[in-house]
């Protein structure tokens, strides 16, 4: 797949652009840089006529469990672990509203994130091959159309999320909605039976021969199917996303999080 040089100016993504198609495909466990040129990625699509269908695939995951957290959450964490009990008695006011602070802008970056899934003009299909956890099935949650390998898993346990989910940040909603549904793995055919993933596929290579015969369809095709295949809670959502980023919700969440 030919790279144009619009899309050559990321370390976390590989964005790849050929006739009607812009592919993102994610390398490596996701950081708060992933989600920044996600939204960056999101933007070259919407600005570019000539593409009709975005992809997204490899890694959905983000780093969880022993390794860093997902968004770069773990800055108050590290510093808290190398403190001594005298320290922590004298800076923990000051470090509590640090991790509040961490908290705020990981919910602000998905937030973002969320909106610009819900409103993106363009097709936007997630490709699974492996595992998408945590972060990752959220991501694909938004976008139009789901599809997987056999061999593909699913987990949407809030274990694999950020603590600031303890507020309820909406963004999480759909994320809740395939917990309930799919429970703490789901396998490909699970996922499928459910309703998250559109088909599933033996080979990579007949997603991508599905995706050829996407780019033949005529654009205007394309987001007239797009606007059928909007899930029933999604633009109740992207409301509450936009209610969310006013001062008087941000007043609420700091209150609520300071009650835990």
């Amino acid at each position: 797949m030919a790279t144009s040089e619009s899309c050559k100016h990321f370390r976390e993504l590989v964005v790849a652009q050929r006739s009607g198609l812009l592919h993102i495909h994610f390398q490596r466990r996701w950081q708060r840089r992933t989600l920044y040129e996600l939204m960056r990625a999101l933007d070259l699509a919407s600005a570019d006529a000539a593409i009709k269908l975005v992809v997204l695939s490899g890694e959905f995951s983000a780093a969880c469990g022993g390794e860093t957290e997902p968004l770069a959450l773990t800055q108050g964490q590290e510093k808290r672990s190398r403190r001594t009990a005298a320290q922590e008695k004298a800076v923990g006011s000051r470090d509590s509203e640090e991790q509040y602070i961490h908290e705020k802008a990981a919910n602000f970056v998905m937030r973002s994130l969320a909106k610009k899934l819900l409103v993106h003009r363009k097709l936007l299909v997630a490709f699974v091959e492996n595992q998408c956890v945590g972060l990752g099935l959220s991501v694909c949650s938004l976008c139009d159309l789901v599809f997987a390998t056999e061999s593909s898993a699913f987990v949407p346990a809030f274990s694999h999320l950020d603590p600031c989910t303890k507020v309820g940040p909406g963004w999480t909603v759909p994320h809740i909605h395939w917990l309930l549904r799919l429970g703490d793995q789901a396998s490909s055919s699970t996922a499928l039976q459910c309703g998250f993933v559109a088909g599933v596929v033996r080979e990579p290579q007949e997603f991508w021969h599905r995706v050829d015969q996407y780019l033949r369809l005529p654009s205007a095709s394309l987001l007239a199917t797009k606007r059928l295949l909007l899930r029933p809670w999604q633009d109740s959502l992207l409301t509450d996303l936009r209610e969310e980023g006013t001062p008087m919700a941000a007043q609420r969440r700091h209150l609520a999080r300071s009650s835990l």
